[in-house]
């Protein structure tokens, strides 16, 4: 039924029977005007796919009130048409309103019925159990009532039978999947242009169901069919594959309304005098067809289309599987390449520190016990000694911080102060000529940080940068909000005006033991990367013009909707 969810709770259930109830009478209505001699039974009969819709869409408990509503109201909607109201009437509606029950039951505990009818055997069951199986209850339910009211002679029972069980069949396949596929999607999934697609749909097919249905009979009993008459198939299919059910139900609708309504004033192909027994079987078997065969089309490309859209969900599952894979998989293979090099590194680092350790010695014990060494050669070579002791010293170091594995401390802290420490630890060994500019964009909030390990990553940065400019330049670095990936980040730029990094070099200076200096390890800027990367889940990345200068750029995620500390 319509969306009530704005309405109290306690109210919704009265207000969906007060709605149900007022379709049942308006089908009710419309079901009469459509019975016209000699059977006096309705050539189609809305009520049957009202009162199973109601069904389909309300839960158990409320079944009850439905079914009695629906049983007081019908004798009362259709007593214009037919005879006055007795006990027969009550009778008669009775029947359709088993027949209801007993259709939906059954598609709710067999079928387990979609009411967006978007499966094959929603449209089976439809048509199976609902439109063919539980309309033969009443009919001759409802037949035999009136047969024993005397208001059907016995030579009319079985054609007035036969109408009345495909009238309430054609209710059942006209009305039945126009109500639920609406109510239970209405527009929902359609843009603007579809909606616009689908008016022009509907006019053009009324206006060839139009043309086609009002023009006179071709012919006397028994009549020859122009092939003008399936003009309107084309547009049926139009509906289905653009539309799927919804479209498909509601172009039925509207083709349906205009045949019955020509047909009834001997107009068209059916027409063999206005509503003679010939013309309504010819009719119905036509609409019949036709709305069996739009809906059918329209389930099946329903479950191409989501059988298409799982498979894509499958395989977007299956790339990102494979993805995590590939990268746990890496990540494992870097692990255990560490595990080696750091076993390898602790050796080194053990075998080398001790001999270095006493050549240290060495050389502080020779200045103390031959003070005259100090100056001249000797006291040159004593200085190389000193300065490749200190630098075999510092490679030793690098490869014991690279191979150590990162487990950082985070901490919801400032960044300012630990660029600031950074920066003039690095500062104290660079050149004298390098003009420093710092600037912040406005507070900041806290970044969640190591500050020990991010110390090592920015010296390492601000230290390069410093190497860069031998003869002096200017060193910027610029810390300001930014978003990255949908997150607020922290972003830090060192900018230096120094030689430049070529593009070839730019695209390895990230990797271990990669270095254009005679003396550097290659170490730095991995070691950079592993504690900014790995360590505090941000990003770093360089971009270098030759001549002009070098500018690395950090992200670090913020700690969230913190008090700004910058």
């Amino acid at each position: 039924m319509p969306s009530l969810e704005s309405c109290p709770r306690r109210w919704q259930p009265l207000l969906r029977l007060v709605l149900f109830v007022s379709a049942y009478a308006l089908g009710t209505k419309l079901g009469a005007v459509l019975a016209f001699p000699p059977e006096l039974v309705s050539a189609m009969w809305p009520p049957s796919g009202v009162a199973l819709t109601g069904l389909l869409l309300t839960r158990h408990r409320e079944w009850p009130a439905l079914v009695i509503g629906a049983i007081l109201v019908e004798p009362f909607a259709s007593r214009d048409a037919h005879w006055p109201i007795t006990l027969a009437s009550f009778v008669v509606a009775a029947g359709n309103l088993v027949e209801a029950l007993v259709a939906a039951l059954v598609l709710r505990r067999l079928v387990r019925f979609h009411p967006s009818m978007d499966r094959v055997r929603d449209v089976l069951g439809l048509v199976g159990p609902a439109a063919l199986g539980s309309t033969l209850i009443s009919a001759t339910l409802s037949l035999c009532m009136l047969l024993s009211d005397q208001r059907l002679g016995a030579g009319e029972f079985w054609s007035a039978w036969r109408v009345f069980w495909v009238g309430n069949a054609m209710g059942v396949l006209l009305v039945a999947p126009l109500l639920l596929t609406w109510l239970s999607r209405g527009l929902a999934g359609w843009t603007r242009q579809r909606r616009l697609e689908l008016t022009a749909l509907l006019l053009l097919l009324g206006v060839a169901t139009h043309w086609v249905f009002s023009m006179p009979p071709t012919a006397a009993p028994p009549a020859t069919f122009h092939p003008v008459t399936y003009l309107a198939f084309p547009f049926l299919l139009w509906a289905a594959l653009r539309f799927e059910a919804r479209g498909t139900t509601l172009a039925t609708t509207v083709m349906s309304a205009l045949a019955l309504w020509h047909t009834a004033h001997g107009h068209g192909p059916f027409a063999q005098s206005a509503w003679h027994n010939d013309s309504v079987i010819f009719l119905q078997s036509f609409l019949a067809v036709a709305s069996l065969s739009g809906l059918f089309l329209a389930s099946a490309l329903s479950e191409r289309r989501r059988a298409q859209e799982e498979v894509s969900h499958l395989n977007q599952e299956l790339r990102q599987s494979l993805q995590t894979l590939a990268t746990t998989q890496a990540a494992l293979v870097r692990r255990e390449r560490l595990a080696a090099l750091g076993e390898l590194s602790a050796t080194v680092a053990h075998e080398v520190r001790n001999p270095l350790g006493a050549i240290s010695n060495a050389l502080a014990a020779i200045r103390r016990l031959a003070p005259q060494t100090a100056s001249g050669p000797a006291g040159q070579l004593l200085v190389i000694m000193d300065e490749e002791v200190q630098r075999l010293d510092l490679i030793v170091n690098d490869l014991l911080d690279y191979t150590r594995p990162v487990e950082p401390r985070l901490q919801h802290q400032a960044l300012g102060p630990v660029v600031e420490g950074a920066l003039t630890a690095s500062l104290r060994a660079g050149s004298s000529g390098i003009t420093v500019s710092q600037s912040l964009d406005g507070p900041l909030p806290p970044v969640a940080l190591d500050a020990h390990l991010l110390h090592v990553a920015l010296t390492n940065l601000f230290t390069n940068a410093v190497q860069a400019m031998p003869s002096g330049g200017n060193l910027v670095t610029r810390i300001e909000t930014a978003t990255r990936e949908g997150a607020p980040h922290a972003r830090l730029t060192i900018s230096d005006t120094g030689h430049g990094i070529p593009v070839d070099v730019q695209q390895r200076i990230f990797e271990p033991f990669f270095t254009t200096r005679a003396t550097g390890t290659g170490l730095g800027l991995a070691i950079v990367r592993r504690i900014v990367v790995d360590g505090h889940h941000g990003e770093v990345a360089v971009h270098s013009t030759v001549g002009q200068g070098t500018t690395f750029t950090v992200w670090l995620p913020c700690a969230g909707e913190a008090r700004t500390l910058l």
